[in-house]
């Protein structure tokens, strides 16, 4: 857990802020984490809550190769990200998941889910081991980076539905 006070901060006038680093460890759930977490959060008083301002995040995460299947890591980078922490939901709301609460017994938040969001917002589109995977063969299974196999690729058919036309306008 990522859990801090806000206590002090809610009691100074609305503007206040205070820093801090988010240097070490960190279980996040449904992500394999490779590195610790690096970065800063800056916690601003507004009105309704506090706005936690991200910077420089970086962490170093677990993926399967979509080519080779085989598990690699990479690191996420976040340059800045904002999210609001709010003392009570508000009334009319289209999600409930992107609402995130203080919680009112010991006034603390929890940064863990946020950042969990914000991570998976910067995941690669298409998560490969490196440019050059050659990937599995789709015939025989193997994996054509540790070595080579002999079987033949298939040549399909082009289907041109409406390569029939071209003959119309040979005149």
């Amino acid at each position: 857990m990522l859990e801090l006070s806000v206590l002090k901060l809610l009691g100074l006038p609305v503007g206040s802020s205070e820093g801090y680093s988010l240097d070490g460890p960190v279980e996040i759930e449904g992500l394999i984490v490779k590195s610790e977490l690096k970065g800063k959060c800056e916690l601003m008083h507004i009105h309704e809550g506090v706005n936690v301002q991200f910077s420089n995040i970086t962490i170093s995460l677990a993926f399967n190769c979509e080519k080779c299947l085989e598990q690699f890591s990479t690191e996420i980078s976040i340059d800045t990200a904002s999210r609001q922490i709010l003392l009570e939901a508000p009334a009319d709301t289209d999600d409930r998941n992107d609402i995130f609460l203080i919680n009112s017994n010991d006034q603390t938040i929890d940064l863990i889910e946020p950042l969990r969001q914000e991570i998976i917002l910067h995941f690669p589109s298409i998560p490969v081991c490196s440019t050059s995977c050659k990937g599995i063969c789709a015939f025989c299974g193997g994996e054509k980076n540790k070595k080579a196999c002999n079987c033949k690729e298939i040549k399909v058919p082009e289907n041109k539905p409406l390569s029939a036309l071209k003959d119309l306008f040979k005149d």
